[in-house]
């Protein structure tokens, strides 16, 4: 686990929770995160160097933070000869980084295109977790396969659906309509 919050999430803990509504947020109190991501569609754009750098360095969550981006403060990411590309699609999580050298992850009001280099993609499952930081949060990124973040998405819409069936499954007060009835009664008494 380390100094950063373990991303293998004991989802099961959300049911009980979200029914008596009071919900444990740890995983999103912490200052430390990891967050997994794909690598993205230039990262050839960028320096062996600078690819180090962004995997093995640690990113501060910026001032400039809001529905189009996140801007982050850290180590300079190395481009090959500048991140400039011919402008295309950018996909939510996209990580560009311009000539600066600084990542910024796009996020829900992003631009339809854009014309920097995009080294990463954020994993669809870390999408909230990293949304819900705060300034100065620390953020490390982690390199994963596009499989695996596919065997990820479909293990969280599996925990999803179990705790739908769980969720819309009768309680005892549907099911036996004496008891509910019984509890109805105490209420006219007197």
């Amino acid at each position: 686990m380390g100094i950063y919050l373990d991303t293998r999430i004991n989802r099961r803990i959300y049911l009980p929770s979200f029914l008596s509504r009071t919900l444990p947020l740890k995983e999103y109190e912490e200052s430390k995160v990891k967050i997994r991501v794909v690598p993205g569609p230039e990262e050839e754009v960028f320096s062996k160097r600078g690819i180090k750098s962004f995997y093995e360095s640690e990113y501060t969550v910026g001032s400039e933070f809001d529905r189009m981006g996140l801007r982050l403060d850290g180590a300079y990411i190395e481009s090959k000869k500048g991140s400039d590309i011919i402008s295309d699609g950018i996909a939510l999580g996209s990580i560009q980084v311009p000539s600066h050298g600084k990542p910024i992850v796009l996020l829900a009001d992003r631009q339809t295109t854009g014309g920097y280099g995009k080294i990463a993609t954020v994993a669809t499952v870390d999408l909230p977790k990293l949304v819900q930081r705060r300034m100065d949060d620390k953020i490390h990124f982690e390199k994963i396969t596009v499989q695996e973040a596919q065997k990820l998405l479909l293990e969280e819409e599996k925990e999803l659906q179990e705790m739908r069936k769980l969720i819309h499954k009768p309680c005892k007060e549907v099911l036996d309509c004496r008891l509910a009835a019984k509890r109805l009664s105490k209420l006219f008494e007197k």
